[in-house]
C-alpha cells in the first residue's frame, strides 16, 4: 500500500461515521452536547470503550483525519527520504487514533489512554530528528510539561467517579443535571490543570514554541488538529461539569486573556515564521478558552476547528517556502510572491483567516468568539460582568495584534525584491491547496453577528492597513523590542530555577540512598561476608583436618560424659 493509504482509510471511515453521528449536517448545533438518546439514563459502564460521537467531536474527528492524511501526502515529498519514514509514519497513525479515542468516546478511562499516548507521539514525533540537541530539547521539554499537567487529568477523573458513582461522562452528566452538579471547583481546577498543559496555556505555554525543531508537517499536525486541540474539547465537553464554579471560570478567563495577549506579542516581534505561527497558536487557543469561560463552548469549538484548517495551511505552506530557501527564518525570505504564486495565493488566504477578514472561516468564528465576550461583559454570561468586560477588551487588543503580525509575517515572506525560486512538489501543494478551499469553505452555515462582524473586520483591516503604510515608508517590518523578543524571559523558572531547585535535591536524594538507604544493604553483604569467612576457616577443604577435628570432638564428649555422670 501507498505510504498514506492507511490515513486514507481512515478518512473515508471517519466521514462515514461522521455522517451517521450528524443527524443534520447543515444545523451546525443540533444536540451539541446534549445526550441523543431516548432520554433515558445509559447503563453503568464497563471496560468497553463507549465510542459515542456528538456531531462536534463528529466534526473534531473529520478534521483530525482530514488533517492527518493531508500531513501524509505532504510528508511523502517532505520526508519520503527519510531513512526513519516508517516509524514516522505509523506514529503519526497512532497520533490520530489516540486523538479519535479521545473525542470519541464516553468512558473517562479510555480517554485519559488517548490523551497519554498523544503525549508519547508528540514525543516521538518533536524529536523526530534527535540527532540534533534542539530537537531533543523540544521533545523533552514538551513531554516533561505535559505529563506534570496530565496528572490533574487523572485526579479530575477520580473526582467524578467518586462524586456521580460512574466514569463515564455522559453518565456524569446526565447525574449532574437531574441532581445539579456536584465538586464543580475541584473538578474545574483539576480540568484546568490538564488542558493548561496540554493546550500551552500560560504558565505552561512555553513547550509549543520549543517544540518547532520537529518536521513542519509534524507542527501542523500538533498546532492544528491533535495534542493542542485536545485541550479545548475537554474544557467544552466537561464544562457542565464546572459551569456553576465561578472560581474556575473566572481563572479560566484569566489564564486566557494573559496567554492570549502575549502570546500575539511575541508571535508580533518573531524573526522565525514557524515561531511566529507557534505563538500564534497559543494566542489563538486561548480565544477559545475565553469563549468557554464566558459560557459559549460551542462558540470555542467552532474556532477550534476553524482555526485548525487556516493553521495546518499556514504551517504546511511555510514547509513549503522552506523547502524553496531552505529556512523558516524570516531574513532568508521576501519577494516570492512571483515564484511561488500557488503558495502566495493559499498561504494569503490563510493569514486572511487568522486575522479575521471576511469571507473566510476565520472571520465567522473569531465574531461568534467576540459575540460571547460582549454578552459576557453585558452580564449576560457566566463570568462575573468585570472580568468579561476585561476580557472582552483584551480580545479586542488581541484581534488588532494578530491581524498586525498576520500583516508583518505576509509582507516579509512574499513581498520586496524579488527573489529565484520555485513552487514546492506537488504532493506538498495539493494539501495546501485543498486546505485553502476549506479556509471557505467552513464558513457555510456559520452565524453571522452583524455589530461584531463590522468590529472585528474594521480592526483588521485597520491593523493591515498600518503594517502596509509601515512597509511602504520604511521598506522592512523589524521591530525592536527586547523584552518581547526575550519573551519576557517567562521561561526563565524552567530553564534555571527549576532545574537548580530539582538538581540540589537530586543530590540531597543521593546522599539519603547512599548513607541511608544503601547502608541497610550494605551492611547485610559486610555480614554475610565476615559469615562467609568465619565458614571458611572450618571448612578447609583438609580431610586429615576434618578426621583430626572430629576425633578430638569425640574424646571432648566422652570425656564430658565420664566426667558429668
Amino acid at each position: 500500500m501507498t505510504k498514506w493509504a492507511y490515513s486514507g482509510i481512515t478518512a473515508v471511515l471517519a466521514v462515514v461515521v461522521a455522517i451517521w453521528a450528524i443527524p443534520d449536517l447543515g444545523d451546525k448545533y443540533f444536540g451539541y452536547f446534549a445526550p441523543l438518546n431516548d432520554g433515558t439514563s445509559p447503563p453503568m459502564p464497563d471496560l468497553s470503550p463507549d465510542l459515542f460521537l456528538f456531531p462536534v467531536s463528529a466534526q473534531i474527528v473529520l478534521l483530525t483525519v482530514g488533517v492527518g492524511l493531508l500531513v501524509q501526502i505532504y510528508s511523502t515529498a517532505y520526508l519520503g527520504h527519510h531513512p526513519r519514514y516508517r516509524s514516522y509514519a505509523l506514529i503519526i497513525i497512532l497520533f490520530l487514533l489516540a486523538m479519535i479515542a479521545v473525542v470519541g468516546t464516553t468512558n473517562l478511562w479510555v480517554l485519559l489512554v488517548g490523551w497519554e499516548v498523544m503525549g508519547l507521539c508528540s514525543y516521538l514525533l518533536i524529536g523526530h530528528e534527535w540527532e540534533t540537541a534542539e530537537a531533543r530539547a523540544g521533545a523533552a521539554k514538551a513531554f516533561l510539561m505535559t505529563r506534570i499537567a496530565d496528572l490533574g487529568l487523572v485526579l479530575a477523573i477520580l473526582v467524578i467517579g467518586e462524586t456521580y458513582g460512574t466514569y463515564d461522562l455522559l453518565g456524569a452528566e446526565l447525574v449532574a443535571s437531574d441532581g445539579g452538579a456536584e465538586n464543580s471547583t475541584a473538578i474545574g481546577l483539576l480540568v484546568l490543570v490538564a488542558v493548561v498543559g496540554k493546550s500551552a496555556q500560560f504558565p505552561l505555554h512555553s513547550w509549543l514554541p520549543d517544540a518547532m525543531p520537529g518536521p513542519t508537517p509534524i507542527t501542523a499536525l500538533i498546532h492544528a488538529a491533535t495534542m493542542v486541540a485536545a485541550g479545548v474539547y475537554l474544557a467544552a465537553r466537561m464544562f457542565p461539569l464546572y459551569r456553576d464554579s465561578e472560581l474556575v471560570l473566572v481563572a479560566l478567563a484569566v489564564i486566557a486573556g494573559i496567554t492570549m495577549l502575549i502570546g500575539a506579542l511575541f508571535a508580533l516581534v518573531q524573526a522565525d515564521l514557524k515561531r511566529a505561527l507557534a505563538w500564534s497558536t497559543v494566542s489563538q487557543l486561548a480565544l477559545m478558552f475565553a469563549a468557554i469561560s464566558a459560557g459559549d463552548p460551542e462558540a470555542g469549538t467552532d474556532h477550534l476547528i476553524a482555526h485548525g484548517a487556516f493553521k495546518a495551511l499556514l504551517f504546511l505552506g511555510c514547509g513549503c517556502l522552506m523547502h524553496t530557501v531552505g529556512s523558516s527564518a524570516l531574513s532568508a525570505m521576501g519577494g516570492l510572491r512571483k515564484a511561488m504564486p500557488v503558495t502566495f495565493v493559499s498561504m494569503t488566504i490563510g493569514f486572511a483567516a487568522l486575522a479575521g477578514l471576511a469571507p473566510t472561516v476565520g472571520f465567522f468564528t473569531k465574531d461568534s468568539v467576540l459575540e460571547a465576550l460582549k454578552h459576557s461583559a453585558d452580564g449576560d454570561g457566566t463570568l462575573p460582568a468585570s472580568v468579561g468586560q476585561v476580557l472582552f477588551y483584551v480580545a479586542l487588543a488581541t484581534t488588532f495584534v494578530t491581524a498586525v503580525y498576520a500583516a508583518r509575517l505576509w509582507l516579509i515572506a512574499f513581498f520586496g525584491e524579488p527573489k529565484e525560486g520555485h513552487e514546492a512538489p506537488r504532493a506538498m501543494l495539493l494539501p495546501v491547496v485543498l486546505l485553502a478551499v476549506a479556509t471557505f469553505a467552513l464558513s457555510i452555515g456559520q452565524p453571522f453577528h452583524l455589530g461584531f462582524g463590522l468590529v472585528s473586520t474594521g480592526i483588521a483591516v485597520l491593523a493591515t492597513a498600518v503594517v502596509v503604510y509601515a512597509w511602504s515608508n520604511r521598506g522592512e517590518l523589524d521591530i525592536d523590542a527586547p523584552l518581547l523578543t526575550r519573551e519576557l524571559d517567562l521561561d526563565t523558572p524552567y530553564t534555571r530555577w527549576i532545574p537548580a531547585i530539582t538538581r540540589e535535591a537530586a543530590r540531597l536524594v543521593v546522599v539519603v540512598d547512599r548513607d541511608g538507604v544503601d547502608a541497610y544493604s550494605d551492611g547485610g553483604a559486610s555480614g554475610a561476608q565476615l559469615t562467609s569467612r568465619a565458614l571458611e576457616i572450618v571448612q578447609s577443604r583438609n580431610v586429615q583436618r576434618y578426621a583430626t577435628v572430629m576425633t578430638l570432638g569425640v574424646i571432648a564428649l566422652v570425656v564430658a560424659g565420664v566426667i558429668w555422670t
